[in-house]
C-alpha cells in the first residue's frame, strides 16, 4: 500500500520529545461496559474489530424483524514491518458469526487490497455457512465489462511479476520491504509462505463473487443503489460518492497501464530463477551493437583518445542498475494508488444521521466527488462543491480513510467537517511509513486535526484476546477515549462499538 506523504500540513499538538497525542476530554473505558445506558436494542451500532492493519467493520441497524447486519470489509496485512497482522482475524470473524447468527443483510467490499478482503479466504470455512442477502462492490470489479476485467488481470499480473522480481533481489535493495508490503497487499500472496492461514486476494474475490449464491452489484459515483428491502424498511438509505466511473480514469491517477507502468514491469517473461530484470518484451530487446557508437559517447571514460566502447558497457550497466529500484518503486506506488482509488465510498443516512465510510480512497477519488472540476488537479483552487459541503458539514460518523494515512483524508475535507462527530480509525502503528520522513501511518498531525473536531477512536487503543492470549494496545496509544457528543462507546473482547 502506498503510504506516501503528500506534504499535507495539519495542525498538531504533539508534545515535543514525546510520542503522545493530546486528546481533550478522555474517558477511560472498562471492557464490556458502555459509557451510557445498557439498553441498546434500538441503537444503530458500528463495530470496529481489531485485527491489526486492516478494515473489518460491522454495522447493525435495528428493525421490526430484529437487528440487520452490514459487513464492511474483512481484511488485514502485515505491512512493511510484519507487525500489522495480529493473528486475531479468525477470532473476530467467529465473534461476528455469533453476533449475526451468520446472517448478513449486506456485504460491502470497498476494494481488492488484502487488508480489506483477505478475511474472506482465510476464514472461508466460517463464511461458507453464511446467509447473505446482497453484496456491493466497486464498479472497477464488475465482471460485465471485458475492458475492466482485462485491466484488473493486468494489474494482478504486473503485481505478481514485480513481486517475483523483488523476492529475488538482494536484501540491500533500496525500499525492498516497502515494495514487498505494497505488492503483497495487492495480490494477497506472501512468497515463500508455508503452512496454514493466508490465502490470496483472488480466492477472496472468487468467494465474494460466486460463493454466497448472490451476484454482487457494482457501483460508482452517480449511480443509485438498490437498498435491500429489510434495510430500507428499517429507515436506512445510502449514496455512493466514489469511486469515479470507468470513463474518468484520469481521476484514478493512471492514464495508460501499459505505457505508464506495464512496460517497465513486463517482468513475467523473466525466469523466477534469474535475478536479471527485463523490463521490456523480448521483441523490443536488442544489443548495444545495434546503435551507433556516438549514442554512447557520454558514457565513455574521460581521457579516451580514440573511439572505443571500452568502459561504456560497465558504466551504462551500473547506471541502469542504480535507477531500477527507484523506477520500480514509482511504478509500484502508482499501481497501489490505482487500487486504492477504486474504493467504494458510501454515505449512509439513518433517521437523518449521516455516516461516511471512505474505504482507502485517495486524492483522485475524493477530488471527483468533493470538487466540481472537470479535470483532475493536485491543487484544486476552488471551493468544494455544494453537495460535498453538505455531506461533510453534517456527519455523525466517519470511518477514517486509508487507516489514517495523510494521502486519504484531504485537508479540505477535515476543514469542512462539522464538530462533534465520531471517527473510527482501524490501524496499527509501525507498519508503514516513518516518522523520520513524515510518512508514518497513522499520521499523527492528521489524527490530531480530527481529534480537535470529533471523538476519535483507534482500533489499536484496546487490548484484544485471541487464541487464549492478550494482544496489548499499541505503545503510541492509551486506554482513554474521547467522550462522544452523542451516543456511547463499548469495548468487547476484540472490538470497539459505537452505539448511536
Amino acid at each position: 500500500m502506498n503510504k506516501k506523504n503528500l506534504k499535507q500540513t495539519f495542525p498538531t499538538t504533539i508534545v515535543p520529545g514525546t510520542r503522545e497525542m493530546k486528546m481533550p476530554g478522555p474517558v477511560t473505558m472498562s471492557r464490556s461496559t458502555p459509557t451510557g445506558s445498557e439498553n441498546n436494542s434500538d441503537s444503530l451500532r458500528v463495530r470496529m474489530y481489531r485485527v491489526g492493519f486492516g478494515d473489518f467493520f460491522l454495522m447493525t441497524i435495528p428493525s421490526d424483524s430484529g437487528p440487520q447486519h452490514i459487513l464492511i470489509d474483512c481484511g488485514v496485512t502485515g505491512g512493511r514491518t510484519g507487525k500489522g497482522d495480529l493473528g486475531t482475524i479468525k477470532d473476530a470473524v467467529a465473534d461476528m458469526a455469533t453476533e449475526t447468527q451468520k446472517k448478513l443483510a449486506l456485504i460491502i467490499v470497498t476494494h481488492r487490497h488484502m487488508d480489506h478482503i483477505i478475511g474472506f479466504s482465510r476464514c472461508a470455512e466460517q463464511f461458507k455457512d453464511f446467509e447473505v442477502a446482497e453484496i456491493w462492490m466497486s464498479i472497477w470489479e464488475t465482471e460485465y465489462d471485458s475492458k475492466i476485467s482485462e485491466l484488473q488481470a493486468d494489474l494482478n499480473s504486473i503485481a505478481l511479476s514485480a513481486q517475483n522480481y523483488i523476492a529475488l533481489a538482494a536484501d540491500d535493495m533500496p525500499q525492498k520491504q516497502d515494495m514487498s508490503a505494497m505488492l503483497q497487499n495487492a495480490t494477497g500472496l506472501v512468497l515463500g509462505m508455508k503452512g496454514g492461514g493466508g490465502g490470496t486476494n483472488a480466492a477472496s474475490l472468487a468467494l465474494l463473487k460466486n460463493g454466497f449464491g448472490v451476484k454482487p452489484k457494482y457501483y460508482c459515483k452517480g449511480q443509485q443503489v438498490e437498498m435491500p428491502k429489510v434495510l430500507a424498511g428499517a429507515g436506512l438509505s445510502a449514496e455512493i460518492l466514489g469511486p469515479p466511473p470507468t470513463d474518468a480514469t484520469q481521476f484514478m491517477k493512471l492514464m495508460d497501464l501499459r505505457k505508464g507502468v506495464g512496460q517497465y514491469l513486463q517482468a513475467a517473461e523473466s525466469s523466477r530463477s534469474s535475478k536479471i530484470f527485463r523490463p521490456f518484451l523480448e521483441a523490443w530487446q536488442t544489443e548495444a551493437s545495434s546503435y551507433p557508437e556516438s549514442a554512447f559517447r557520454e558514457w565513455k571514460p574521460r581521457g579516451s583518445v580514440k573511439p572505443s566502447t571500452r568502459g561504456v558497457n560497465r558504466a551504462l550497466e551500473k547506471a541502469v542498475q542504480a535507477a531500477q529500484p527507484a523506477a520500480l518503486m514509482s511504478a509500484v506506488k502508482r499501481l497501489d494508488d490505482f487500487l486504492n482509488n477504486q474504493s467504494l465510498v458510501v454515505l449512509f443516512t439513518y433517521k437523518g444521521k449521516k455516516l461516511l465510510f471512505a474505504g482507502d480512497a485517495q486524492g483522485g477519488n475524493w477530488e471527483y466527488w468533493m470538487y466540481d472540476d472537470a479535470q483532475p488537479t493536485t491543487t484544486p483552487s476552488g471551493k468544494i462543491g455544494k453537495d460535498a459541503a453538505a455531506v461533510l458539514s453534517d456527519l455523525v460518523f466517519y470511518k477514517v480513510g486509508h487507516h489514517g494515512s495523510t494521502n486519504a483524508t484531504p485537508i479540505a475535507a477535515v476543514e469542512n467537517m462539522n464538530s462533534g462527530f465520531v471517527a473510527m480509525c482501524s490501524t496499527q502503528e509501525d507498519c508503514f511509513g516513518s516518522v523520520d520522513n513524515n510518512s508514518e501511518v497513522p499520521r499523527r498531525p492528521l489524527l490530531n486535526a480530527l481529534s480537535a473536531k470529533c471523538a476519535l477512536v483507534r482500533s489499536d487503543q484496546i487490548d484484544v484476546k485471541a487464541r487464549g492470549k492478550v494482544v496489548p494496545r499499541s505503545q503510541d496509544t492509551d486506554s482513554a477515549f474521547h467522550i462522544p457528543k452523542a451516543g456511547q462507546f463499548k469495548v468487547g473482547s476484540c472490538y470497539v462499538d459505537y452505539l448511536l
